[in-house]
């Protein structure tokens, strides 16, 4: 169960990332300089998600429910099991 948490957070956040850069694109900034900041924006939870938004919506063109969908949606699955985990972990054997 470890691994689906892990490679559903990981895939999201190579998303994320590449809709960052496709957003800091988007706003004239290229190369390095849009790479770095997509990496640091991609680390902070909140930031990251919202800058992941604006990426799919003005870098990819997607409608803004489909970019909300994307980023956000998996979230609560995702929790889900990390609780899961978490209340397994403390139960005896």
């Amino acid at each position: 169960m470890r691994i689906v948490l892990v490679v559903g957070c990981v895939t999201l956040g190579i998303v994320q990332f590449f809709a960052i850069i496709s957003g800091i694109h988007a706003l004239g900034v290229h190369g390095a300089l849009a790479g770095l900041a997509a990496f640091f924006l991609t680390c902070i939870p909140y930031l990251g998600t919202a800058a992941g938004v604006y990426g799919a919506v003005a870098g990819w063109g997607w409608p803004l429910t489909n970019a909300l969908v994307l980023f956000v949606g998996p979230v609560a699955p995702l929790m889900g099991l990390a609780m899961a985990l978490v209340v397994s972990q403390d139960q005896p054997a």
